[in-house]
């Protein structure tokens, strides 16, 4: 019921709300079956309900399953832009937010934004892709042969194309299983990289506590006119300081593996999508290696 309400009220926030009630009323929110550490975005995703309509002569059952694959990769990718997103958000307030830990912080902030930026240039390429290049394109067509339609059957034949257009370039048929599966490896990097990052910045916000614990009462204990330390503690305060910064430099460590890991797998599909017959499938790699950055990094490797 309260994704219901959120999809609901996000149709409220978009052009849907234009559209007719006929149609915004039949989207629906379908539960899928849980795994193993899955969380709320995996667990669910939309769908079209066409039962009772005459729309069902044209979309037929396998149409409906390819509109649900398209929907969970729309997903997934909006998933990692969200995710990096609040990445960027949360890392430039650090030096306001952690103000006792900006000179420990500083090269894992640096690590950070620049694993952050190449995911964020990663994504946007591919959500430019799908929508654009992919949905748009087909999408015109599509309107282009539903108007010259002289009856049915045109327009089911039309739609027909339309499925399997987009289903080819978008990689969702059986012969391109294989890079959409090292597709969906990189979005697995990505979403690391954001779950590697909230843990760790939940490490940070508590050490910041710590450290500031410490200066207070070392402020109060010394306007007290007493010393503001002792061997006892400043002996304790630096213990802490050691296992932060051990902690720290794993999870750079951490940071740099998915890092790898990203590159070396986005270098896989990179030179799967080259291979491709079609022309606008094998665009794409160069919209994400434009400047041969990952084509340099594997050669280097």
């Amino acid at each position: 019921a309260v994704v219901s309400t959120q999809s609901t009220g996000a149709q409220r926030a978009t052009n849907a709300q234009y559209h007719h009630p006929e149609v915004t009323g039949r989207v629906t929110v379908l539960k899928l079956e849980e795994s193993a550490g899955d969380i709320g975005w995996d667990t669910f995703t939309l769908d079209y309900d066409l039962a009772g309509g005459p729309l069902t002569v044209i979309v037929n059952e396998d149409s409906r399953e390819t509109y649900l694959c398209i929907f969970r990769m729309l997903w997934k990718t909006k998933r990692i832009e969200h995710g990096l997103k609040r990445v960027w958000e949360n890392t430039v307030t650090w030096s306001r937010v952690l103000p006792h830990l900006s000179r420990d912080i500083a090269p894992l902030r640096h690590l950070v934004n620049m694993v952050n930026n190449e995911m964020q240039h990663f994504i946007s390429q591919v959500q430019y892709y799908i929508n654009f290049e992919v949905l748009e394109c087909s999408w015109k067509e599509l309107e282009g042969a539903v108007d010259t339609a002289e009856n049915l059957d045109h327009i089911i034949d039309a739609h027909k194309k339309f499925v399997s257009v987009v289903s080819e370039r978008l990689m969702l048929n059986e012969e391109h299983r294989a890079v959409m599966e090292k597709l969906y490896k990189v979005f697995s990097h990505a979403i690391n990289f954001i779950a590697e990052y909230d843990d760790a910045s939940d490490m940070l916000k508590t050490h910041e506590i710590v450290r500031r614990e410490r200066e207070t009462a070392i402020q109060s204990n010394t306007d007290k006119g007493g010393w503001g330390t002792n061997a006892a503690k400043e002996e304790a305060g630096r213990a802490e300081d050691m296992e932060f910064r051990e902690r720290l430099a794993f999870i750079s460590q951490n940071f740099g593996t998915i890092r790898e890991g990203f590159a070396a797998c986005l270098g896989d599909l990179l030179s799967a999508l080259s291979r491709e017959q079609d022309d606008t499938v094998k665009f794409l790699s160069l919209r994400i290696d434009f400047n041969e950055f990952y084509r340099g990094h594997l050669a280097v490797k």
